[in-house]
C-alpha cells in the first residue's frame, strides 16, 4: 500500500509558489494515522494499536490483559502471504500444519486446535473440516490471534485461543487497484479492489474485492483453482449510525494435495535407502475432486445513542456444499517397501448456518472509576448434512503404486458402504464485561458468561449391495459457566505488566459406562505478561508466560468390560510455555517482526498410553524473524527488500511417541519496487532455499511434506 501519497503531495503543494504548477518526483514520506485507527479498519505498517478481538470493544492492545497478535495488511503483502497458515508464520504461539494443503486451514494456538472466526462470527461449525470455508487472504484487512481460553466472550472453544479473521469494509477514501501475479507450479492470479464513496456527502460506501486463479500445486494432478467475490457496503446516515452488508461468494475447484506417506520413505528411508519424491501423487487423476462452493451474507450494525450508550449487532448466515473423491495411500504393501496400498474416499455435504451476536456497551463512571461494560447475547445454529464412503482400489497388484514409478489409471471398486450425518448444532450466550479504569494507569477486567450448547446427529450407515441400513443418534445437552479476570498497569515508558486467570469449555459427545452423558470438557489458565510499547516510537512488544489445562478429558474407563471402549472424564492435558513477540515500524524505511515460544505440552492424567507423551506437531521450540527496508531517498528511491528465517522444533510423530520429525531452517525473502504512485513490483520467495522436509507425522503411515520453494511475481497498479 502507498500510505504516504497523500501526504507527500500536500507537503508540495505548500511549498510551492502560489499559482506554480508541481513538478519533479516527489519524495516518499511515510505517515502513519495512528490517532485515527480503530479496531477493525486498516493499519499503517507492521504495528496495530487496537483490536475488538479480545474484548469485543475497540480497545488499545496495551490495555488488554491477554495476549494478542495482529497481522496487517501491509505485512502480508510485503511477504507475499496467500493464506492464513501462512499469515501467522512469524508469529509466536501458533503452529501452522507446515504442509502442502489446499483444502483448509488448521491453526494450533499453545497446543491446542484454534477456532475460526470471521468477523466476530464462528465459521467452522464442521467437525471434519472438509466443508469449512479456507478464506481468502487477499479478501482480509487483518489476522488476529488471541491466545487462552476466550470462552467468555466466544463460547465453546478450545482452550489455546482463536483467530479472528477482519474482512476488508468500504472507506471513504478512493482505493482502485488491480493485481497480476504468476509463480510457481504455473500459478496464474489477477485480484482487484475497489473502494469508495457513492455520494459526494460520503453517507453511502462501497467495496468491491474479487480474485481469480488458475494454479497447480507441488503436488502432481493436483490443482488449486479459485474464485473469489466480495461485495460490501456501508450506508452511514449520521454520524452515530453505520451498517455495513458483508457478502462474498467462494468457488474452489481442487485436487487433494496432501498425501499420506509412511515414515519410512519420508522421515526416514526405506530398506533400500531411498525418499519417495515430495511431488508424489498417491491418488488416481480420474478420481480427484475437491469441489467446495460456499457464499455469505450478512451485516455489522452500530449506533450511538449518546456519549454513554451504544448498541452493536452482528449477523451472518452462511453456505457451502462439497463434493470431494479422492484416493490416498495407507502405507508398504510389504517390508520391502517396493509399493503402497491404497484406499479411496467418497465425500460430500452441504453446510448451512446463521450467527447473531447483539452487544450493549456503556461508558460511565463511578466516582474516580471509568467502566467500559458490555453485555451481550449471541445465538449461532449450524445444520449439517455429510456423506462419506470408503473403499478400495483395484484388485492387488492393481491398486498398489511405485512411489518412484507411478502408473496411474486403476479401477476404483464400488464403495460398500457409506455413512450419512446429520447434525445440527446450537449454541445460546449471555456475557457481561466491564472494563475498569481504577486509576489512569491500573485497570481491571472481569467479564462471565453462561453458555447452552446442543446439538442433535442422526448417523445413518448404509451397506450399498443390501441398502441396509443402521441408524445411531447422539443428543448433546450440556451447559456451563465460564469467566475471566484480568489486572494490568500501564507504568512509565510504555511498560504495561498483566496478569489474567480465565477459562473455557467445549461440548462432548456420548455416554459412560452407566448411560450418563459426558460434560463439556474444561480449560483454565493463568497468564503473567508484560506488554512494551515504548514512548515515541512506532513498536510493539509481547512477554508472557503461562500454564493452561484441559481437564475431564475423556480417557479409557478402567472398570469397562472385556472388548467394549468405554471412558470416563479424568483426564488431562496441560500446556505451560513462553512467548516473546515483537512488531516494528521505524520512520527509517526498517519494519520488522519477531517472535520465539517455548512450550511444554503433556498428558498429565490418562488411562491410556497417552500418558506422560506429548502430541503430535506440537514442537517445543519454535523461532522468526522478519526484516524489511525500503530506501527513502536517492536514485533507488522506493526499492525495498524483506528477508526471514523461520525455526519449527522437532515434533513428535505418532500418539505413543516412538518417533520423531526432524527440525528444520527456513528462509524467506522478497524485494519490491514502488515505482511512482501507480505502480508497484514484487517479488516473493518462501523456502528460499528450497528445504525438503518433512512438515508433521500423525502417525507412521500418515507423514507429510512441507512446502517447497514457492516464488510469486506480482505488479499492482493502483489509481
Amino acid at each position: 500500500m502507498l500510505f504516504a501519497l497523500a501526504g507527500s503531495a500536500h507537503a508540495q503543494e505548500q511549498a510551492a509558489p502560489a499559482g506554480q504548477p508541481v513538478t519533479g518526483q516527489l519524495p516518499e514520506v511515510t505517515v502513519r494515522a495512528t490517532g485515527s485507527e480503530t479496531g477493525t479498519g486498516p493499519v499503517g505498517g507492521y504495528v496495530a494499536r487496537r483490536s475488538v478481538t479480545a474484548t469485543k470493544t475497540d480497545t488499545p492492545l496495551a490495555e488488554t490483559p491477554q495476549s494478542i497478535s495482529v497481522i496487517t495488511r501491509e505485512q502480508m503483502e510485503d511477504r507475499g502471504v496467500q493464506n492464513v497458515s501462512e499469515a501467522f508464520a512469524y508469529s509466536a504461539g501458533v503452529v501452522g500444519d507446515n504442509v502442502v494443503e489446499s483444502r483448509y486451514d488448521k491453526p494450533v494456538i499453545r497446543g491446542f486446535p484454534a477456532r475460526q472466526y470471521l468477523d466476530g462470527l464462528y465459521i467452522n461449525y464442521y467437525t471434519s473440516g472438509y466443508l469449512m470455508p479456507r478464506v481468502d487472504t487477499y479478501g482480509l484487512e487483518r489476522v488476529e490471534l488471541l491466545r487462552g481460553p476466550s470462552s467468555v466472550l466466544y463460547g465453546a472453544n478450545a482452550p489455546g485461543g482463536l483467530i479472528n479473521l477482519v474482512s476488508k469494509r468500504p472507506t471513504a477514501e478512493t482505493l482502485r487497484e488491480v493485481n497480476l501475479q504468476y509463480g510457481s507450479h504455473n500459478r496464474k492470479q489477477a485480484s482487484f479492489d475497489l473502494s469508495g464513496a457513492v455520494d459526494s456527502n460520503q453517507t453511502v460506501l462501497y467495496r468491491l474485492t474479487g480474485l481469480f486463479r488458475k494454479s497447480d500445486t507441488q503436488t502432481e494432478h493436483a490443482k488449486d483453482d479459485r474464485i473469489f467475490i466480495a461485495p460490501a457496503l456501508t450506508f452511514r446516515p449520521s454520524a452515530d449510525t453505520t451498517f455495513t452488508l458483508l457478502t462474498h461468494y467462494q468457488r474452489d475447484k481442487q485436487g487433494t494435495a496432501i498425501n499420506f506417506l509412511p515414515r519410512e520413505g519420508t522421515v526416514i528411508p526405506t530398506v533400500n535407502g531411498r525418499r519417495i519424491p515430495v511431488g508424489f501423487f498417491t491418488g488416481e487423476p480420474g478420481f480427484n475432486t475437491f469441489d467446495r462452493e460456499e457464499y455469505a451474507i450478512g451485516y455489522a450494525f452500530e449506533h450511538r445513542f449518546n456519549d454513554t450508550f451504544r448498541v452493536r449487532q452482528n449477523v451472518r448466515y452462511m453456505h457451502s456444499d462439497l463434493t470431494y473423491t479422492g484416493v490416498y495411500a495407507v502405507g508398504w504393501n510389504s517390508a520391502a517397501q517396493q509399493q503402497l496400498r491404497r484406499g479411496s474416499l467418497d465425500a460430500g455435504g452441504k453446510l448451512d448456518t446463521i450467527g447473531v451476536d447483539t452487544q450493549l456497551q456503556a461508558d460511565f463512571s463511578t466516582g474516580p472509576v471509568r467502566h467500559k461494560v458490555l453485555v451481550g447475547v449471541d445465538y449461532q445454529h449450524g445444520k449439517f448434512d455429510d456423506k462419506q464412503g470408503f473403499g478400495t482400489v483395484g484388485t492387488p497388484p492393481l491398486g498398489l503404486i511405485d512411489p518412484w514409478n507411478p502408473v496411474y489409471g486403476a479401477r476404483i471398486n464400488p464403495i460398500a458402504s457409506y455413512t450419512n450425518a446429520e447434525q445440527t448444532q446450537r449454541q445460546l450466550g449471555i456475557y457481561f464485561q466491564d472494563q475498569m479504569k481504577l486509576t489512569e494507569r491500573l485497570t481491571f477486567v472481569a467479564g462471565g458468561r453462561k453458555d447452552w450448547a446442543s446439538s442433535d446427529t442422526t448417523s445413518t450407515r448404509i451397506v450399498t449391495a443390501t441398502n441396509a441400513r443402521t441408524v445411531t443418534t447422539t443428543p448433546i445437552d450440556q451447559d456451563d459457566f465460564t469467566y475471566r479476570l484480568g489486572l494490568l498497569y500501564q507504568a512509565p515508558y510504555g511498560i504495561t505488566p498483566y496478569v489474567s486467570y480465565s477459562t473455557s469449555f467445549q461440548p462432548q459427545a456420548g455416554t459412560d459406562r452407566q448411560g450418563s452423558p459426558f460434560k463439556p470438557t474444561t480449560g483454565k489458565q493463568t497468564e503473567l505478561g508484560v506488554k512494551f510499547q515504548p514512548p515515541g516510537s512506532n513498536s510493539f512488544i509481547t512477554a508472557a508466560v503461562y500454564d493452561l489445562r484441559q481437564q475431564d478429558v475423556l480417557t479409557p474407563d478402567p472398570g469397562r468390560p472385556a472388548g467394549t471402549n468405554f471412558q470416563i472424564q479424568t483426564g488431562e492435558i496441560r500446556s505451560r510455555g513462553f512467548e516473546l513477540e515483537g512488531t516494528m515500524d521505524f520512520q527509517n524505511g526498517f519494519k520488522a517482526i519477531g517472535s520465539y515460544t517455548l512450550m511444554n505440552m503433556e498428558t498429565t492424567k490418562s488411562n491410556g498410553p497417552d500418558l506422560g507423551k506429548t502430541p503430535t506437531n506440537r514442537p517445543r521450540h519454535t523461532a522468526a524473524l522478519w526484516v524489511d527496508y525500503t530506501m527513502r531517498g536517492g536514485m533507488l528511491r522506493g526499492l525495498g527488500m524483506g528477508a526471514g528465517a523461520r525455526y519449527i522444533g522437532s515434533t513428535w510423530g505418532d500418539a505413543a511417541n516412538t518417533f520423531k520429525v526432524s527440525s528444520v531452517w527456513l528462509a524467506d525473502a522478497a524485494i519490491h519496487y514502488t515505482l511512482d504512485q501507480h505502480w508497484r513490483f514484487a517479488l516473493t520467495a518462501t523456502n528460499l532455499l528450497d528445504k525438503e522436509y518433512v512438515g508433521q507425522c500423525g502417525s507412521a503411515t500418515t507423514c507429510y511434506y512441507g512446502y517447497r520453494r514457492n516464488i510469486l511475481a506480482t505488479a499492482t497498479y493502483r489509481w
